[in-house]
């Protein structure tokens, strides 16, 4: 279980730093790093989803420090879905760099609902335009 949670902490820190790196070198106006950084980003999205689905278990587990230590499970941020306005679009379930959201029977549901970044609700933004991504309506406080 400790290899699971480790391996899964160096691709939350991976995925941060490569945002990051993005952001700056955009900023800086350095876009040949940026879109070497933009294809990185697609190159692993599709493998680190599936590592976050297989190692569900371990990614409950994983304690977060600036939340007193609590573990993923004991976070109740994860998104919800408002089935009357969704249209079924998938646009979440290709956005997700932690694989959230999964289809079963054709439908698109929060499967991994605790491999949800705490506090980020990006996904509800990439949703169709009847907003039915749905998170707390106070983020989670240290």
């Amino acid at each position: 279980m400790e290899k699971k949670k480790e391996l899964l902490k160096k691709i939350m820190e991976f995925m941060i730093l490569n945002l990051e790196i993005k952001k700056l070198s955009k900023e800086l106006g350095i876009n040949e790093i940026h879109d070497a950084y933009e294809e990185v980003t697609k190159l692993v999205r599709e493998p680190n989803k599936r590592l976050y689905k297989m190692l569900y278990d371990a990614a409950m587990e994983i304690e977060y420090k600036e939340f007193g230590g609590k573990k993923r499970k004991e976070i109740p941020w994860f998104p919800k879905i408002d089935y009357e306005k969704c249209k079924n679009c998938k646009k979440c379930v290709e956005f997700c760099p932690k694989g959230v959201y999964d289809i079963e029977n054709g439908r698109v549901i929060v499967k991994y609902p605790y491999n949800c970044i705490v506090n980020c609700n990006a996904c509800s933004y990439m949703c169709c335009e009847d907003n039915a991504i749905i998170f707390p309506e106070n983020k989670i406080r240290e």
